[in-house]
């Protein structure tokens, strides 16, 4: 598919490489996903979407186009040289084909591409800008944009409301006209009749149900990604985002799928479908038509009440799950270390806490949820009485036959159906509120570049550093953690990074990275700013390998690719042996297919480090980022991989934040930082004689292998 997206640009003459047309997507051994195709062209101007494909040759004005093969794979399509053939462009070249005999070779859609209209089209950075300007507005696009399954809802739904008054015409039928004549005939025909009508609402009934999943799948769907790759894409962390909230975030949202479609039914058909019953019972039954108005009215204001309340418990106790969802990430991942601190006691009441909290909110959540259903059910029966009152009363008079209350009593029932469907929508959409609210921050965090600028997309990258009157703050702290940097490192130059804890070590690699946005100053690589790049082009050549990375479940060989081609065996076995994690994996009989368990619990802490300098050496970077790559090690292993790491990174620029002085035997340069800021920037040899005469000053007291 891949393959086929950049064949489609280049004939469109638009040359990219097709890491940028599929990077920050996700890829199986290099194939794209085919409903992300249209994403990957979004990016280089060209709006794209599936349609079925036929059997008959398409026109000419819809080819190019993209097919995928029945049996993987696809194809590019253009117009064939005579009537009836179509030019197969595949991996072995062109060939001319008649449509016909390709055609079961086929799957059943094809891509449909042209360029994005320049007035009225939305490309994907607009529509992401539409997205975090206001998502509610997005998601009822994106349900609208379903207007074929949605309008044959909405048909199935108004030929539901037309079965409804088959069973109230019937009794009133059979009361006044079979009942008094003793018509069997007409019995026999009016009851065969309703039974015909009763199988096809419950047919309706299905079809309906059918349209609003396919609808609320499809959208479901599209939401969840989007949450998902705005999660993973984010220029930066989300604030207050976390376990907890984005668990909440996208924990109900196929119930919201759900409810959508169905609020658009109700109003859309319901409850028009409920004035036209009003109005058939003032035709048959007269005044009776005051009861399901009052009826109504009743409903409505008790669901506006309930509604009001259940919107203040909801976001209450959505709140408390985001708490007890954020205790329990802490409870499986800090388990070892509570039991050794003897903290269960504490853990313990924090979650009682949380739970008792969580157990009345849901209380009153359901409280207020279930008071409209019970009203609901009281009115209905008071609405009931109030007709039948009113009907007596009119048949007294001669204005109104028994057959015809029967029918009123049944079509009050029925018109209050929808008028109490609707209190509980509106319910559930409360209950549903504070959900869409977290979906809605996910959804508007601000994206990373996803396109480099066009005067750095295809230079290769040397990795000559920049940064000048660098500053950052991060948000709750009352002192900045850098503040002012200013220094250069020369493509191929190895630097060391040295300081006290909470000096800002890790912060600086991480703005280099591009992990964290700069808030002020400017880094630069190869003299371009760091936002000119897009970020999946800038982490191809900017690695960053923190010294608590995270380790995932699966093998030794699923975390050191995490997701990446396979690359040259050359470099695979040079990142392997400078990491030192071959005589790792030499010792264990499932060598690389060793699993290593959750979040890496299955190995050591030497062997964790090892795998994540392995990890960030097979990637072959121009710039490499180390946060304590040794701290783990023992003196023997730390020898043999600071050794690795000299021949690693020859020719290339490396950057390595460290407290060991064993680390800096192979960098050319200590930058010393103190409370975010530059205190010493000098060769390698003044620094080591400066600490050297502040060990001795000591008297020791600091470790030989300190490095500050």
């Amino acid at each position: 598919m891949l393959a086929a997206i950049q064949a489609l640009a280049a004939l469109r003459g638009i040359a990219h490489d097709p890491a940028v047309l599929g990077a920050a997507l996700p890829m199986t051994q290099d194939a794209l996903a085919t409903k992300l195709a249209p994403l990957a062209l979004a990016r280089i101007g060209l709006e794209a979407h599936w349609r079925p494909l036929g059997q008959r040759l398409p026109e000419a004005a819809d080819f190019p186009l993209i097919a995928p093969l029945a049996a993987g794979g696809a194809v590019l399509l253009t117009a064939g040289p005579a009537v009836g053939e179509v030019t197969v462009r595949d991996a072995a070249g062109e060939q001319a084909l008649p449509f016909a005999a390709l055609r079961p070779l086929l799957a059943g859609e094809a891509l449909h591409s042209g360029p994005v209209d320049p007035v009225n089209g939305a490309s994907d950075a607009h529509e992401r800008d539409l997205i975090r300007r206001n998502p509610k507005a997005w998601l009822l696009g994106a349900y609208l944009a379903e207007r074929g399954p949605l309008g044959q809802m909405l048909l199935a739904s108004a030929l539901l409301n037309l079965c409804a008054l088959a069973i109230p015409l019937y009794m009133r039928a059979i009361y006044d006209r079979v009942v008094p004549n003793l018509a069997i005939e007409s019995l026999w025909a009016l009851s065969i009749g309703v039974t015909i009508v009763l199988a096809f609402e419950l047919l309706l009934k299905k079809i309906k149900a059918r349209f609003v999943e396919a609808v609320a799948t499809r959208v479901g769907q599209a939401v969840q990604h989007r949450a998902v790759v705005a999660v993973l894409r984010a220029r930066a962390p989300t604030p207050g985002m976390g376990f907890g909230a984005m668990l909440t975030a996208l924990r109900d949202l196929e119930g919201l799928s759900l409810l959508v479609p169905q609020a658009i039914a109700t109003f859309c058909v319901d409850l028009p479908f409920v004035v036209l019953l009003f109005a058939v019972i003032a035709l048959i039954g007269g005044f009776t038509v005051i009861g399901p108005i009052l009826g109504a009215l009743g409903l409505i204001l008790v669901g506006m009440v309930c509604n009001y309340a259940l919107k203040l418990a909801s976001r209450r106790a959505s709140k408390l799950t985001q708490a007890r969802s954020d205790l329990t990430a802490e409870l499986t991942s800090g388990w070892t270390t509570i039991k050794a601190n003897n903290a269960e006691g504490l853990f313990e009441g924090r979650w009682d806490l949380v739970s008792d909290h969580l157990a009345m909110g849901h209380k009153h959540v359901r409280h207020w949820s279930e008071l409209p259903a019970s009203a609901s059910g009281l009115l209905v029966q008071l609405v009931t009485v109030i007709v039948v009152v009113i009907g007596v009363l009119q048949i007294k008079a001669g204005v109104m036959t028994t057959g015809a209350l029967i029918a009123v009593v049944l079509l009050t029932g029925r018109a209050m159906v929808p008028v109490a469907a609707t209190v509980s929508m509106f319910a559930r959409a409360y209950q549903s509120l504070a959900q869409f609210q977290a979906l809605a921050g996910l959804l508007q965090s601000e994206p990373e570049r996803d396109v480099s600028d066009p005067a750095i997309s295809h230079a290769p990258v040397r990795g000559a550093v920049q940064v000048a009157g660098l500053g950052h703050t991060f948000a709750g702290s009352g002192a900045p953690s850098l503040a002012g940097l200013s220094f250069s490192v020369r493509a191929g130059e190895r630097v060391a990074l040295i300081g006290k804890s909470g000096s800002g070590k890790s912060t600086l690699l991480q703005l280099i990275a591009g992990l964290v946005p700069a808030q002020d100053g400017l880094i630069t690589l190869d003299g371009h700013a760091l936002d000119r790049f897009a970020m999946p082009h800038l982490r191809q050549n900017v690695i960053y390998s923190a010294q608590d990375a995270m380790i995932f479940e699966g093998t030794v060989w699923h975390n050191i690719l995490l997701g990446m081609s396979e690359p040259e065996v050359a470099v695979v076995e040079r990142a392997i042996r400078c990491s030192g994690l071959d005589s790792f994996v030499a010792r264990t009989a499932e060598g690389y297919m060793r699993e290593v368990g959750p979040r890496g619990s299955a190995l050591s802490g030497g062997q964790r480090q090892s795998l994540l300098l392995a990890r960030a050496l097979v990637r072959d970077p121009a710039v490499l980022l180390l946060d304590e790559p040794t701290a783990a090690l023992d003196v023997g292993s730390e020898q043999a991989v600071i050794a690795g790491l000299a021949e690693a990174t020859r020719g290339k620029t490396l950057i390595v934040a460290t407290h060991r002085l064993a680390v800096l035997e192979i960098v050319d340069r200590v930058i010393w930082l103190e409370e975010g800021r530059i205190v010493a920037d000098r060769p390698k040899a003044e620094v080591l004689a400066q600490l050297a005469t502040q060990a001795g000053t000591a008297n020791g007291k600091h470790g030989p292998r300190e490095a500050a």
